[in-house]
Parts: structure tokens; sequence; C-alpha cells
């Protein structure tokens, strides 16, 4: 199971409080605009010795800064949605835990539990043996998490998606 489906899984199990919903694309737009201004501001500086090098800087700056804000538009226009969360009226946030295989009982416990606090008080590892899903709400208690085994060089499924509203 990858990110998006188990945002549809999460979407339609969850009665309507969580959608499916696009980021605003407002911030995207403004880093453009700050890069084409940038852009502008060093056609008007005149040429001359002392000027090529910021002419140089603000090109490659304005410039870099333009890409990312036509990448953020084209993501936030064409790109799928972010689970949001129609009670708090807010995004939910995703974190991806990494575990040893070694702790898989006591992770699955906790997320038979739905507990984010408990999972976050078990060790991480760098390598992640099993790997959970976690997202939550920033502004209520509302958590769903799912678990996954690296096995035969893919992540399985190894525990069922948990929601606790």
């Amino acid at each position: 199971m990858n990110q998006k489906d188990i945002i549809e899984v999460l979407c339609a199990s969850s009665n309507g409080v969580v959608v499916e919903r696009r980021k605003n694309i407002i911030i995207p737009i403004v880093v453009l605009l700050a890069g084409v201004a940038i852009l502008i501001i060093n056609s008007f500086i005149e040429n001359g010795d002392d000027a090529n090098n910021l002419k140089s800087a603000l090109v490659l700056v304005g410039g870099a800064i333009s890409l990312i804000g036509t990448a953020l538009c084209v993501t936030r226009i064409f790109g799928g949605g972010a689970p949001y969360h129609t009670v708090d009226k807010c995004f939910l946030a995703r974190k991806r835990y990494c575990f040893d295989k070694s702790d898989q009982a006591k992770i699955l416990k906790t997320i038979d539990n739905c507990d984010k606090n408990a999972l976050d008080a078990i060790k991480e590892s760098d390598i992640a043996g099993v790997a959970v899903e976690c997202y939550y709400s920033p502004r209520s208690k509302f958590c769903a998490m799912q678990a996954f085994a690296f096995e035969e060089l893919v992540y399985k499924s190894i525990s069922e998606l948990k929601v606790k509203l």
C-alpha cells in the first residue's frame, strides 16, 4: 500500500471528518513573483565593471527562485490533494517512523491502541525493518497509523489502518 492508498482509505473510513483537499496556491505564487521581481531589478542595474558580479548573482538567485516557484505552482495545481481534517480545519501532518524488526510486537500493540505518544517513545532505528505511517492533527488527538514490514524488497502491510477520532 502506498501513500495515496492510505489517504484514500483514511478519507473513506473517517465518515467525512477527513477529506482530500488541495493546499493553498498563494505561497507558491508569491515565491514565483519574488523571483521575477529579482530578475526585473537586475534589468535596472547599469552595466559596468563593478556591477557584473552583482548582476550575475541576481540572475542566478532570481532564476532559481522563479524555477522553485514555478515547480511549486505546478505541483499545487496538478498534484494530488492532502488529507484535511474538517473539524479542526487544518491539514494532517504526516510522520514516518522506522523501527527495528525486533520491536514489531510492541509496535503492533501501540498501533492497536492508536497511541502516537507511545510510538514516539519507542527508539527508532536507522534501518527500517518495520515502518509506520502516521497521520495526525496538530490541533486535536486525531491520529491514523498503519505498520509495514520490509519483506522481499518491498514494504508489506502488517496491520490495518487504525484511526482514533
